[in-house]
C-alpha cells in the first residue's frame, strides 16, 4: 500500500479578525519540502497571528491550516505531534538544569516520539552546561535551549520566532549555522520569522513577505533581488525624477538625500536609460549600477502596498 505524502504545511484562505479588524486576510501558503523558509513583515503585519493559528492557539475566522495533512483545529493532537515551536523569550524552570527542563517537557509530550536529550544539548552547543541551572544561563544559552526544546518531539515542521534576538555576534553565527543543518541534513521544514534581513538572505531557501495581513511576495532571495538599482547624478534632479517615471518598466524612482536619483527595475539596461536621458536633454554626470538588496525589496514593497482595512 502506498502512503500518501502530504505537504508539511498547507495554509488555505486563512483569515483572522479581532473585534471586526482584519489581522490576516485570506492568505495561502504551501511548504512542501525540507528547507529554511523566511517570514518577513513589519511589526503588526500578521506574522505572530499566523504562527499562533498554526499552533492552534487561535481559531481562524475563515480558512484552515494543515500540518502533514492534519487539520490543526480538527486533529489538533496529531497535527501538534509534527510541530516544534520556539517563540521569542522561551520560558523554563530556573531552578532546574537544561537537561532537567527537557526531561520535564518530554513528559508533557507523552505519546509522542522524543529525541535523545544529550544529542539535542550537544546540537545546541549546551553539552558543557548540562549540569548548570537555567538561572545561571546567559540569554544566548536560553535561546539555544529553546531551540533544543522545539526539536524534542522530532518534528517535521519547526517554527522559530526571532531565534537570534538578543544574541551577541558569536551566538547569532552559531544559531544561523544550525538552521541549514535542520533543513538539509535532518530533512525538516523550518519556518523562520525574523526582522534581520541579512539573516534571511543568508540562510533561507525561500522568503515570504507579509504586509497588513496579506502575503505580497514570495520567492528565493535570488529571485526577489533580481531587480537592478541604478544611481545617477545630474542637474535639476526633481525634474529628472518626473521624467524617469515615464521610462519603461521602472518599479521605483527616488530622490535620495544626497541628491542622487535611484531607479529600480527588474530588467533595467543602464545604456538604454542613459540614452533616454540624453535624448531628453539631460546631462548625466555620474551613473552606477548594482543589484537590489533584500532590504531594498522589502522597503519598496511594504511602502507601496497600503491595503484598506
Amino acid at each position: 500500500m502506498i502512503t500518501k505524502k502530504y505537504p508539511v504545511l498547507e495554509i488555505e484562505n486563512l483569515s483572522k479578525n479581532f473585534n471586526g479588524t482584519s489581522a490576516l486576510n485570506k492568505i495561502n501558503l504551501l511548504l512542501d519540502s525540507p528547507g529554511v523558509y523566511g517570514f518577513l513583515g513589519p511589526n503588526g503585519a500578521g506574522k505572530t497571528t499566523t504562527f499562533k493559528l498554526i499552533c492552534a492557539l487561535l481559531k481562524p475566522t475563515t480558512g484552515r491550516v494543515l500540518i502533514d495533512g492534519k487539520d490543526v483545529q480538527r486533529e489538533t493532537s496529531a497535527a501538534m505531534a509534527c510541530l516544534g515551536v520556539q517563540f521569542d523569550s522561551p520560558a523554563f524552570y530556573p531552578g532546574l538544569t537544561g537537561a532537567e527542563n527537557l526531561k520535564v517537557i518530554s513528559k508533557w509530550l507523552r505519546g509522542s516520539k522524543t529525541q535523545n536529550i544529550q544529542q539535542l544539548l550537544s546540537f545546541a552547543g549546551l553539552n558543557e552546561a548540562e549540569s548548570k541551572k537555567v538561572n545561571e544561563y546567559s540569554w544566548g544559552m536560553k535561546q539555544r535551549l529553546g531551540l533544543a526544546s522545539a526539536l524534542l518531539p522530532d518534528p517535521k515542521l519547526v517554527l522559530l520566532d526571532e531565534p537570534t534576538n538578543g544574541l551577541d555576534p558569536n551566538g547569532i553565527a552559531y544559531v544561523r549555522g544550525l538552521l541549514p543543518k535542520l533543513a538539509h541534513e535532518q530533512g525538516r521544514t523550518v519556518f523562520l520569522a525574523s526582522h534581520r534581513m541579512e539573516e534571511v538572505e543568508q540562510v533561507c531557501d525561500k522568503v515570504i513577505i507579509i504586509h497588513e495581513g496579506t502575503i505580497i511576495a514570495s520567492g528565493s532571495p535570488y529571485e526577489l533581488t533580481a531587480g537592478k538599482i541604478v544611481e545617477l547624478v545630474c542637474d535639476n534632479p526633481h525634474s529628472v525624477v518626473k521624467l524617469l517615471k515615464k521610462f519603461d518598466n521602472v518599479n521605483d524612482v527616488t530622490l535620495l538625500p544626497n541628491s542622487k536619483i535611484q531607479v529600480i527595475s527588474p530588467d533595467l539596461e543602464t545604456g538604454k536609460l542613459n540614452k533616454f536621458l540624453i535624448e531628453n536633454s539631460v546631462f548625466v554626470k555620474e551613473i552606477n549600477e548594482k543589484r537590489e538588496s533584500l532590504e531594498s525589496v522589502f522597503l519598496r514593497l511594504t511602502k507601496g502596498n497600503k491595503n484598506e482595512k
